[in-house]
């Protein structure tokens, strides 16, 4: 698919309007989704059917993590990773066996954290303030999602990572209106700054 600049530039219309905070995942997503062709609507449906808590189980992560596109692969292999992480935190804490209670899926894909990452990770699960344990930890996977697009190539991962980081914004939205609002400015911020690099092209 080659129109993937021209969806990326169609972002701001959609979201970038100073007067309106009422940020809309859905609308977002119906927008991208129609504007995409058929292959690049199953990578979409993908991650729609990974953001549904049912989902969530090792056939589901085993497909995910051998799927071909990037984004994919690497996305819920930080999120297998981030709960299995959390439930050997849990278990050492009650000082049982984890082994019992993960995840466990065979697959190459990694998601490659650093050893900053990973205590900066069991920070978050030894913080007792539940409200603020969600916000770094969606924190932590908006700085994820930066990074893995760091190189601001257009093509569907931007795209992905665009609706993951709707996804977390949408989530606060519902939880706390301030942290929604903050979140909604950032992502903001950087679409204004994929719209710059798109206008060069």
């Amino acid at each position: 698919m080659g129109n993937y600049h021209y969806i990326i530039a169609g972002l701001p219309e959609l979201v970038l309007n100073a007067d309106n905070k009422g940020f809309s995942y859905d609308a977002i997503r119906e927008s991208v989704y129609y504007s995409s062709d058929e292959k690049d609507r199953r990578l979409i449906e993908w991650f729609d059917f990974g953001t549904n808590e049912e989902n969530l189980n090792a056939h589901f992560y085993r497909a995910a993590m051998n799927c071909k596109n990037r984004f994919i692969r690497l996305w819920f292999a930080l999120d297998l990773e981030i709960r299995n992480r959390k439930v050997e935190f849990v278990a050492n804490k009650m000082g049982r066996e984890s082994a019992n209670y993960k995840i466990q899926v065979n697959s190459n894909a990694d998601p490659h954290l650093t050893e900053e990452q990973l205590q900066k990770l069991q920070a978050i699960f030894a913080n007792r303030n539940i409200l603020e344990k969600e916000q770094q930890l969606d924190k932590f996977k908006w700085d994820y999602i930066t990074e893995m697009n760091e190189y601001g190539e257009f093509n569907m991962d931007v795209i992905l990572a665009f609706l993951a980081k709707g996804k977390l914004i949408d989530r606060w939205n519902k939880l706390d209106k301030e942290t929604g609002e903050q979140m909604f400015r950032k992502l903001v911020d950087e679409v204004r700054g994929t719209f710059k690099g798109v206008e060069k092209i």
